[in-house]
């Protein structure tokens, strides 16, 4: 009887059996149609958003020194011809060299001398004309990007990425920013006691957007902006390149070479010549400055100065300034001596001209006159400059005859028998656009 009555209560009535045989089904069937939308949802955003990688063609300009690197090369390959760069590769230049990348929808990036890039991403969208993307991480140099209008796709952007740093062009059809800009990644020189890394952002045509986390700015045609190593924005300029390494000697002598040189003409000693640094007051205000001196006296005639090695290629062949500051507080002889060659300051450029000549041009400075002698200094070879007090000096190159393609090196140094010069704040900019685009 027991046994009976425990069989009859765990046995389900049958509509209860039925009712719950329907909640299972439609569970089921819930659960079903989910994952069925849920797969339907993944392909759609698949189909509409999904990307592949493209190709770029890496094509030499000028000079032998273009390497590349692909994530899974253990080394560099040297560049002999066309080649095909993909996503993932650096590509690096030497001084005195330039390449071009072809991007696969027609935009193009140049490469110039001593720089290193990264193409960190290159892509378009793989079943719809969507999107192109292209990211670029330059790690020193400077590259220039001209941006192809993005056609038949419904969006295209391409960033330049530095640290936290983000230069973005992009064309969609309620906003078109496409154009071409370049961006210039400034690291301190390599024997320089500090470490530091600024970025200098610049827009040639169209608009871009320059931001970090704490700022953003949107960059007009023809004008730039320096962002420095602690991450603050520089005020707004015109669109220039400065060719000249530490200028204004705030990383000391680092990217220069010291050098002396004792003259053939004349037999002597050029013991007393010396390069240092000082504090001054210049026209610019207070400033680090380089001294060339020699306390020698008679005849002899000796050199010293300092060189910095530029190997880059002017894009404006029409625009060049010179500019620096000069104090002179002693020199011998006067003048600029008997052959017009012994100054107590000469600016010294080498450069490759237009015609692929090694040319240079060179001005002398000098304090004192020599009244006793009958032979004129050429103004294209000297000119006189206020004793003992600080003077800016700029010289507007654009008359070098022929016109120059890629400045070598500068040189700045003192010539004679004894001298005693300073020098600040040196530098040598170009122009990134024809006096037409501007």
């Amino acid at each position: 009887m027991t046994a009976g009555t425990d069989q009859s209560a765990t046995t389900l009535a049958p509509g209860v059996q039925v009712r719950r045989a329907w909640l299972v089904l439609g569970l089921a069937s819930l659960l079903f149609a989910m994952l069925a939308g849920g797969v339907i949802t993944a392909a759609s955003w698949v189909y509409r958003h999904a990307t592949e990688p493209e190709v770029a063609s890496l094509m030499v300009v000028s000079g032998s020194g273009a390497l590349v690197r692909s994530p899974s090369d253990t080394d560099w390959r040297l560049v002999t011809g066309d080649v095909t760069v993909r996503e993932g590769d650096r590509v690096s230049t030497a001084l005195g060299t330039v390449i071009t990348l072809q991007l696969f929808d027609g935009s193009t990036v140049e490469v110039t001398e001593d720089t290193i890039v990264r193409i960190a991403r290159m892509r378009s969208s793989r079943f719809l004309q969507r999107t192109k993307l292209v990211v670029l991480v330059p790690e020193r140099g400077t590259i220039y990007v001209s941006m192809a209008p993005r056609g038949t796709y419904a969006f295209s952007e391409i960033t330049t990425r530095v640290g936290d740093v983000r230069v973005t062009m992009t064309d969609e059809p309620d906003r078109s920013d496409g154009g071409s800009y370049l961006v210039e990644v400034r690291n301190s020189p390599p024997d320089a006691n500090v470490m530091e890394q600024s970025v200098r952002a610049a827009v040639l045509h169209g608009t871009a957007l320059l931001r970090t986390e704490q700022h953003a700015v949107r960059l007009e045609a023809n004008q730039q902006m320096l962002i420095r190593a602690n991450g603050t924005f520089g005020d707004v300029t015109t669109v220039e390149r400065e060719l000249i390494v530490n200028g204004d000697f705030s990383h000391g002598l680092s990217g220069w070479i010291e050098f002396e040189q004792e003259s053939q003409r004349y037999t002597g000693n050029s013991a007393g010549t010396i390069v240092e640094l000082a504090q001054d007051e210049t026209t610019l205000g207070a400033a680090v400055v380089v001294e060339l001196a020699r306390t020698g006296t008679g005849d002899g005639i000796a050199s010293v100065g300092i060189r910095q090695r530029i190997g880059k290629t002017l894009r404006v062949h029409t625009s060049l300034l010179l500019s620096f500051e000069a104090r002179i507080m002693s020199q011998q002889p006067l003048g600029g001596g008997d052959e017009l060659q012994e100054f107590p300051l000469i600016v010294q450029i080498e450069y490759i001209d237009v015609n692929d000549q090694e040319q240079t041009w060179s001005h002398g400075y000098y304090a004192i006159e020599d009244s006793q002698s009958s032979r004129h200094i050429p103004v294209g070879q000297g000119a006189r400059i206020n004793y003992d007090r600080w003077q800016r000096i700029v010289f507007d190159l654009r008359g070098l005859s022929p016109l120059p393609k890629q400045i070598t090196s500068i040189v700045v140094y003192a010539s004679g028998q004894s001298y005693q010069t300073r020098v600040a704040n040196v530098s040598l900019t170009t122009s990134e656009l024809a006096a037409s685009e501007q």
